[in-house]
């Protein structure tokens, strides 16, 4: 499924970056950090990073008036829910409802990459757990009816450099991916959440 974009490129910079850790790096890094605990925040959410083959699973939300992510990129992922025995168990649930499959059963969960504070998004405060999965092999996607179309993009191909948005009057540091015909634009919490990823990498390298 097609949709347009609200995007413009600025440029294509591709200055000094860090390339992704590779998963033994990954996960031992992972290791080291606790395990995410529901902290009465306002709003409670989970991602799940999910790895393939040196790429990502990244979804696209539908084109929808009011909805304040139409069109938007993002990771699997959603609302804690009262029944999710654990923050973990949200990122698995929400991760098999918009896309169609249990993590757990094609791969493992390596750990989590910590929390991320939400700001301006919704009033209250808002925390996202990050967890990260490897796949052992690539399962079909199951579109729910909120996404538009879902993509696994190589890791090698999320370069840092600036887009313009919608939402926001100036630049913003973002991903600019090609995909069909098309173009993904990744910002915002998407951005900073794989960006996070990559500095658990080694010393920088030229683009």
């Amino acid at each position: 499924m097609r949709t347009r974009f609200r995007f413009a490129i600025l440029d294509r910079v591709r200055p000094a970056h860090r390339s992704f850790p590779a998963v033994s790096q990954l996960a031992a890094a992972l290791r080291t950090l606790p395990e995410p605990e529901l902290a009465g925040a306002d709003l409670e959410a989970a991602v799940l990073v999910c790895l393939h083959q040196e790429s990502v699973l990244l979804v696209q939300r539908g084109l929808r008036e009011g909805d304040r992510w139409s069109g938007h990129v993002g990771l699997p992922g959603g609302r804690h829910e009262p029944d999710d025995e654990s923050l973990l168990q949200t990122a698995l649930r929400e991760t098999w409802e918009e896309v169609g499959f249990h993590a757990a059963a094609h791969g493992r969960v390596l750990g989590t990459a910590g929390t991320w504070p939400a700001r301006g998004l919704w009033r209250g405060a808002v925390r996202i757990a990050i967890y990260v999965a490897v796949l052992e092999r690539r399962p079909r996607i199951r579109l729910s009816h909120e996404l538009a179309d879902a993509h696994w993009v190589e890791l090698r191909s999320l370069v840092p450099t600036t887009a313009s948005v919608a939402e926001k009057p100036e630049p913003v540091p973002a991903y600019v991916v090609p995909v069909g015909d098309g173009e993904l634009v990744v910002w915002g919490i998407t951005y900073r959440i794989l960006e996070r990823l990559r500095g658990l990498s080694g010393p920088a390298a030229a683009g």
